[in-house]
């Protein structure tokens, strides 16, 4: 099957930065895993930061993939995962298929500064200025129905 969905993943410091564009399949979810896997720093505490700004949804059967990911991302160091949603709508969905988890765990947010804010507090420092993937936001731009 075709990988559905793009991503970008950069590691900053000790914040593993990922943004998602488009429609996900299971492919696109469980390849976007696997380089999460083999980027994320699990040799120290390290946080997450998502940005689905662009995400235009995924297939029930990936976001059901979800909660796994998560279950491993929190075995491996994982101290926090923040994901921007400015969308309340696509938030809801993403909250109810992707796991109960609790608010210090994983965090939604509705702009990249307030997300950038709560992984300071945690102690993982980074703003918004070092986000990575501005010129990926900008290629999917196309994307983006809003």
């Amino acid at each position: 099957m075709k990988i559905h969905g793009e991503w970008e993943i950069t590691v900053v410091r000790n914040v593993l930065v990922r943004t998602t564009a488009g429609i996900f399949n299971d492919e696109g979810t469980l390849a976007v895993f696997e380089e999460t896997k083999n980027k994320a720093p699990t040799d120290q505490a390290w946080a997450g930061l998502t940005n689905a700004e662009r995400w235009e949804m995924s297939t029930a059967s990936s976001l059901q993939m979800f909660p796994g990911m998560r279950e491993w991302a929190f075995a491996n160091n994982c101290q926090g995962l923040a994901i921007v949603v400015p969308s309340a709508l696509k938030k809801k969905i993403h909250q109810q298929q992707t796991g109960q988890y609790p608010s210090d765990k994983v965090a939604y947010f509705s702009d990249m500064e307030s997300a950038c804010d709560w992984l300071t507090q945690k102690g993982f420092p980074i703003c918004v200025d070092e986000y990575p993937h501005r010129e990926f936001l900008e290629k999917s731009r196309h994307h983006s129905h809003e």
